[in-house]
């Protein structure tokens, strides 16, 4: 079992903002943890779609990091880009011929964009730390229910963005289609990620809020670096009032929730020179 001491924490329009510590007891199953030893806020869906970064990272076909990345000394990664994608595939991999539409509607009624073991109710899980930024107030952003995010495929790149700011802020982003954002509030989250490795997961699960479908989005922060404990920072349910520019792809109303999985999920961040990585993780969860 898990083992929660909470700290009641405000509850605003964006609602709870729960102070909520995970930590681990001597009850805590073996299930409790993923192959990283980390202990996981929700368990696993029995058969469900699971990505783990793998020591020989370079030869994972569902692993696409879209730049270069080195092997530090210690066994994290490197990446040196001022604008990261690190794509995590499906099982199925990755191909925009097998999406037959965009439209809203019709994804939200089948419930996936590619394939019915798209990513949808996830849990990602990154360790981060930031050598050099050029700009502190830019983020890391995990983010999934879509497929590539550009230009020409523009309805594709659909999304919940739970984003961590280098200065220690934490918000949720709502991608309709690419670049079409609404943005929750910023929370104070932790302090400077400058220097030091932090643990960061950003939930997704389908739900239902006043008998209406909707999105549970969770962030939590790991700020101690030890696996073990997490604090929700922020915690919002998306049943329409968030917005977005769903008409825009076909829907028949627009601010409809992003119901639906997409083929990818995304680790990302810009504004850097220089970022160290390791125990990245997608496990698909239950709703």
């Amino acid at each position: 079992m898990k083992l929660f001491s909470s700290r009641r924490g405000r509850v605003s329009a964006l609602g709870v903002v729960s102070l909520v510590t995970l930590a681990a007891g001597p009850a805590l199953a073996a299930a409790d943890k993923d192959v990283f030893g980390i202990t996981q806020v929700y368990p696993t869906r029995p058969g469900g779609e699971t990505w783990s970064l793998a020591d020989d990272a370079l030869r994972d076909k569902r692993f696409d990091p879209q730049d270069t990345i080195t092997r530090n000394p210690d066994g994290s990664w490197k990446m040196k880009s001022d604008k990261v994608r690190l794509s995590v595939f499906t099982s199925t991999g990755y191909d925009s011929k097998r999406i037959p539409t965009y439209d809203p509607d019709v994804l939200t009624s089948r419930g996936y964009m590619q394939a019915a073991n798209d990513w949808k109710n996830v849990e990602m899980t990154g360790f981060v730390k930031v050598n050099a930024a050029k700009d502190m107030s830019d983020n890391f952003a995990w983010y999934a229910r879509g497929g590539r995010h550009n230009d020409s495929l523009a309805c594709e790149g659909s999304s919940y963005k739970g984003s961590l700011h280098y200065d220690g802020r934490v918000r949720w982003q709502k991608e309709a289609w690419h670049v079409s954002y609404e943005q929750t509030a910023y929370k104070p989250g932790t302090s400077s990620l400058k220097g030091r490795w932090v643990g960061f997961k950003s939930i997704m699960r389908n739900t239902t809020a006043n008998g209406r479908p909707a999105v549970k989005l969770e962030l939590w922060l790991n700020e101690n670096a030890d696996k073990v404990t997490w604090k929700k920072v922020y915690d919002y349910t998306d049943s329409g009032q968030m917005g977005g520019d769903t008409r825009h792809c076909g829907g028949a109303v627009n601010g409809m929730p992003l119901l639906w999985g997409g083929p990818i999920a995304t680790f990302r961040w810009d504004s850097t020179s220089d970022v160290d990585f390791k125990w990245l993780s997608v496990r698909e969860i239950a709703e």
